[in-house]
């Protein structure tokens, strides 16, 4: 398949602030309008292969990321850290033919943590909790048949695990 010609425009805003001491923000946003301008279907192809003005496959549309860190110093030397992100994205379109099933829906993923630290001796420990709101989606969708084909993705499902850290 030719694509034909397409345009990509967008703009993206990034930021980090240390609005305290102890607690520091950062995040993404970004926009970005990709499009297929022209599609070259081929002589006799069904009224459904003109996808002109309609989305490229893997390019929502918006995509957003937000992250709070904070810092509990404490009397021992050792510090408490606290950390959260929520990541989102909007409906994306995984095939250039614009297949329904082929849709993923907007979603976003929401992380947390709580780690104790000594950055004296190199050491930190943390528990983290991944997609928390347990949100299903997918990076990739695919019809074959009768069938759509789902890429599941490791944080798919809610879990939680222990990080250990040692610097040498």
């Amino acid at each position: 398949m030719n694509a034909g010609s397409v345009s990509t425009e967008g703009v993206e805003l990034d930021y980090a602030l240390q609005a305290t001491h102890n607690l520091k923000l950062s995040g993404a946003l970004s926009y970005t309008r990709a499009r297929i301008d022209t599609f070259a279907c081929p002589a006799g192809a069904a009224a459904s292969c003109n996808v002109d003005g309609k989305t490229l496959p893997y390019s929502p549309d918006w995509k957003s990321y937000v992250r709070a860190d904070y810092t509990i110093p404490l009397d021992n030397g050792l510090d408490i850290e606290l950390g959260t992100d929520y990541s989102w994205q909007s409906e994306v379109q995984y095939d250039i033919s614009q297949n329904p099933d082929t849709k993923q829906g907007a979603y976003g993923i929401w992380n947390a943590s709580v780690a104790l630290a000594d950055y004296n001796s190199g050491w930190r420990v943390a528990l983290l909790g991944k997609n928390l709101a347990d949100k299903s989606y997918s990076p990739m969708l695919a019809t074959g048949g009768n069938y759509v084909y789902r890429s599941v993705p490791r944080d798919d499902e809610r879990y939680f695990g222990v990080q250990l850290r040692k610097d040498f």
